[in-house]
Formats: C-alpha cells, structure tokens, sequence
C-alpha cells in the first residue's frame, strides 16, 4: 500500500478527507484555537451539517487559550485560510463561529473524475478539500453579509 495514496477515507463513492489532515496545515495556534473552540462550553455540534457552532468572542476565545487578543484573532484567521472556521454575522445578533467537525466529502459524481481522485496522492486530497470548505465558506459567509 502506498502511504502518498489517500484510500483510508473511501466508503462507497465517497472520499473524505479528515479534518486533522487540515490541521496538519496549520500553525500551532490554530490548531489551539480549533481545540479551544470545540470544547467551549457554547459549542454546540450538528450531526447534518458537520459543523459546530459557538457564540463567542474572539476575545473570550484568547482568555480561554490563555493569549492575548492578537494571537487569537491570528489563529481564527489561520482557521479561516484552510476553511475550519467561518464566522458568520448578522445585524443585531451575536456573531456566530462555526467549526468544522465532520470529514469533507470531495468525492465527485463524475466517474472519470472520482477515478483520478482516488489515485490522487494524499496532500493533492487535502488541498482539494481545503479549496471546497474555503469556497463555501466564502459563500455562505457573503451571503449572511448581505441579509
């Protein structure tokens, strides 16, 4: 079995590429952030969507972590850049972080495509993974911008 080929997350027609492979990625504060903000008492997962959601400030974020607002701030930042976090906000409400829990689905339903990812090597899986949560975050994030 080659080790660069990502074969363990395959069920069916599905490819799933797990959230620590994303972590992986990213700066030790992040994945601190990501730790901080999944066990927060606030956070509340959901089963149908994979995400989690909290309403806390990013300031109650760098009391919780023990660092200062900067560094939170930078790590909710880093989070957003591989796609694990998306803060959405709405006028007159609390801002909701919401934290990606669940494994990514990059599985496509064209077969020719589906075939050349599942010999795609592991690091091309996540990138691809990270690119979809990034542009659905962007999404979904423009469109709360704009209620």
């Amino acid at each position: 079995m080659d080790p660069f080929i990502c074969d363990g997350g395959e069920i069916g027609n599905e490819l799933l590429i797990a959230v620590e492979d994303i972590l992986c990625r990213a700066p030790e504060r992040a994945r601190h952030a990501y730790t901080t903000l999944v066990t927060n008492a606030e956070s509340r997962y959901d089963g149908e969507t994979g995400w989690s959601c909290a309403y806390i400030t990013q300031q109650a974020l760098a009391d919780d972590m023990f660092v200062c607002l900067r560094t939170a701030t930078r790590a909710i930042r880093d989070l957003r850049d591989v796609g694990l976090v998306r803060v959405l906000s709405w006028p007159g409400s609390r801002t909701e972080t919401q934290i990606r829990i669940a494994s990514i689905d990059i599985s496509s339903p064209f077969g020719p495509v589906q075939a050349a990812l599942v010999r795609s090597p592991k690091q091309h899986l996540v990138d691809k993974a990270i690119a979809q949560l990034v542009a659905q975050n962007a999404e979904l994030e423009a469109l709360a911008l704009s209620v």
